[in-house]
């Protein structure tokens, strides 16, 4: 989608120095009351070059002129971004910083007006996320056309395929873009053992999905589509259940690619023909998710098509610029 971008308006500016006048007029007084720094500006003998009230006045005025510089450069390299499934906050001059909220757990977009933004024709957009949070975005002209457009980007990121069909739907459904199946976690079936490349295919296919559009990982059943169960994963575990399986799971996520990476993983169990099997709903990553081979090298994958596709630095580096601007 084109990049497009949303910058808060100067009231925003005014109020931030409105309220910086308040605190410094309120930290001035509170100082004042406790010496007398009239008294120890002539005691150094400064009085002889300057005198104290101009020394007040050119000191006073070269902070308020420093801390209006600062909120005004705050402001104005301060604008969020509207890409095609986060909004990003980008601010800071020197130090730059961003910060990405993700539009699928976006549940509402409210439009509201204060007196003065009814006057100036502005309003305050705010986000509701899922887990009870908001962003807010203020004193923004054409406001109108920018809720509707976060408002279609929604809509849009949320027609991705759902993850919560039961196993026999997605049994049905059968591998794709968004789907794969892994007879297991960490038991060869061949070599009858716990397998390190096992664990490591299960790993490539999460990395995958995070660096593509997401899906869901079927762990339990064979190319075949048929549900083998975890009962062989079980057993190499020291917790002998889900718990034992899913805690295993994130510890994988965790030490192979990085514990901020486990947050894009959410996994639940179900049964077909009395077998279970764990279904790994993978949400894309919003930033890249590197997968770390067994010598300590960077490896990159992307989920195309029903398969996972391995990247050379150079064609990870091209769709990374694309994917992550």
């Amino acid at each position: 989608m084109k990049r497009i971008v949303i910058k808060e308006g100067p009231v925003v500016f005014l109020r931030n120095v409105f309220l910086m006048e308040l605190l410094a007029a309120v930290f001035f007084i509170c100082i004042s009351t406790l010496t007398n720094y009239q008294l120890a500006y002539i005691r150094l003998g400064l009085v002889k070059f300057l005198r104290y009230d101009d020394f007040v006045m050119i000191a006073f005025s070269i902070f308020q002129l420093v801390y209006i510089l600062a909120l005004f450069f705050d402001w104005y390299f301060k604008y969020f971004e509207i890409r095609e499934k986060e909004i990003v906050r980008r601010s800071g001059l020197l130090f730059r910083r961003q910060r990405s909220v993700s539009l699928m757990h976006v549940v509402a977009v409210e439009i509201t007006q204060s007196p003065l933004d009814r006057m100036t024709k502005h309003a305050t957009l705010i986000l509701e996320h899922d887990n009870g949070r908001v962003t807010k975005i203020r004193n923004v002209a054409e406001f109108g056309e920018y809720a509707s457009v976060i408002k279609q980007t929604i809509d849009n990121t949320a027609k991705r395929p759902t993850h919560n069909r039961s196993l026999q739907m997605l049994l049905k459904e059968g591998e794709g873009m968004f789907l794969e199946f892994k007879q297991t976690l960490r038991y060869d079936v061949r070599k009858k053992t716990v397998s390190k490349d096992v664990e490591r295919a299960v790993m490539k296919a999460i990395a995958g999905f995070m660096n593509a559009d997401g899906g869901t990982l079927v762990i339990g059943v064979d190319d075949e589509g048929i549900v083998t169960g975890l009962a062989n994963d079980f057993e190499t575990l020291a917790k002998r259940n889900r718990d034992g399986f899913e805690n295993h799971l994130n510890m994988l996520v965790k030490t192979m690619m990085g514990i901020k990476f486990a947050n894009y993983i959410h996994a639940r169990f179900d049964y077909f023909n009395d077998k279970e099997a764990c279904l790994v709903h993978v949400e894309p990553s919003h930033k890249p998710a590197y997968l770390q081979n067994p010598g300590g090298k960077e490896e990159f994958f992307v989920r195309m098509g029903n398969t996972t596709q391995p990247f050379s630095m150079s064609e990870a580096e091209e769709y990374i610029k694309t994917r992550w601007r």
